[in-house]
């Protein structure tokens, strides 16, 4: 196993630091954080742990506005695609991708797999997504997460997507934004229901 970082200069005067840890795959693993839900967070800490396990690599990505502490403005996806866009890029040894991205993040991974032209190889798992996601999400394939109490993606917009043959969609019931509930014991065991569902899309997506 290797760890090292891929440094970036970002349009918010402050480096950025991927994280690339690498045990010799052909499969990447592309960890796309929430707006205020960093790679660190549960969700996203264990579908990394669960990339692991299947024996992938995983590059982690930071933000630059979150790396700057700064407040993100819609305005400026364009500029977080460009940039993450860079890191993917870098990295070119790589027959399959699997892109995991949670709320803002889905949006940002559905338009850099457009943009790298890579769909054909590429894997989505996408937790919580945004509304702006759904063109994006008819065009690619693999597997949704959302919960039936997030007040970012409704009932409609599920049905929306529910249909396609492309993408399994699995509604966690009473969770919010971050598939949380207000108990803590619950949350939990909502959480191993979502590492289970993990498990199933990596059994999948690996060719």
């Amino acid at each position: 196993m290797s760890v090292n970082y891929i440094v970036m200069p970002s349009y918010w005067g402050r480096e950025v630091r991927h994280k690339h840890i690498s045990q010799g795959s052909k499969v990447l693993v592309v960890i796309f954080p929430g707006k205020n839900y960093s790679a660190e967070r549960p969700l996203l800490e264990y579908a990394a742990k669960t990339a692991w396990e299947y024996e992938c690599d995983i590059l982690l990505l930071e933000y630059g506005y979150q790396s700057a502490r700064a407040e993100f403005k819609r305005e400026e996806i364009s500029i977080v695609v460009e940039e993450c866009m860079g890191a993917i890029a870098s990295l070119s040894d790589y027959e399959q991708f699997i892109f995991i991205s949670k709320s803002i993040g889905t949006v940002v991974a559905g338009k850099i797999a457009k943009a790298l032209d890579i769909q054909q190889k590429t894997d989505h798992l996408y937790l919580t997504p945004l509304p702006d996601t759904l063109p994006l999400i008819r065009q690619s394939r693999g597997s949704l997460i959302y919960g039936s109490s997030d007040p970012l993606f409704s009932e409609q917009h599920s049905g929306e997507i529910n249909g396609l043959s492309n993408i399994k969609v699995y509604r966690i019931d009473d969770a919010n934004h971050s598939l949380e509930v207000d108990s803590v014991n619950e949350s939990l065991a909502i959480l191993i229901v979502i590492i289970n569902i993990y498990h199933e899309f990596f059994r999948t997506a690996l060719v």
